[in-house]
């Protein structure tokens, strides 16, 4: 099943079936995608930015995001799957432990890179669209901890050291913005109580 390819309604029945795929790594992706998208909405519905060459770097970005984040999704399941081969066969568990990892990873990465177009849109955004702008950044922080329980559980088994050492560092690089993230959240809470 490719996210990219299907309805809300068919992602959602597959997520609450007994297969073990999409699980939490899809959805974790799935929430950086819907973060970049509203982050795109917000840019595309504004025309208080200084220039041009901002919103459409904001949008452009954003754009991009969604499809990364839509391919990661289906990349975690594929990972997965082929790591569940791993155990069952007693074969190559180790570098498909490291495949399952990358998916998380990489929403971790793409999730930081979002932030200063995020810092954008909340300063020039809309003002009529500042729940969007909230929506967003409370779903990059979802995203953020979401793929950091999915890296965590692929290091408990992982033995390269080097791997766990850089896969950590990425981790905490991607949660030093959650302070933000619930700080942005709180100050538009706080504008519309």
């Amino acid at each position: 099943m490719s996210l990219s390819d299907t309805t809300i309604a068919d992602y959602l029945a597959a997520l609450s079936s007994r297969k073990s795929t999409p699980g939490g790594g899809a959805v974790a992706a799935m929430s950086g995608a819907q973060a970049a998208a509203l982050i795109s909405m917000v840019a595309e519905l504004t025309k208080t930015f200084p220039d041009e060459q901002t919103r459409t770097g904001v949008i452009n970005q954003a754009a991009s995001a969604v499809q990364q984040f839509t391919g990661l999704a289906d990349q975690d399941a594929a990972a997965f799957t082929a790591l569940m081969q791993a155990y069952k066969n007693k074969t190559d568990i180790q570098p498909r432990l490291q495949s399952a990892a990358a998916p998380p990873l990489a929403c971790l990465q793409l999730c930081s890179q979002l932030i200063e177009s995020l810092l954008v849109i909340e300063r020039y955004g809309n003002p009529n669209l500042i729940t969007d702008t909230g929506i967003a950044a409370l779903l990059l922080r979802d995203t953020i901890i979401s793929s950091e329980l999915n890296v965590l559980i692929n290091l408990r088994s992982i033995e390269d050291e080097l791997f766990k050492q850089s896969a950590r560092a990425t981790v905490e690089a991607a949660k030093q913005h959650i302070a933000l993230l619930d700080k942005m959240a709180a100050d538009i809470t706080r504008q519309l109580a």
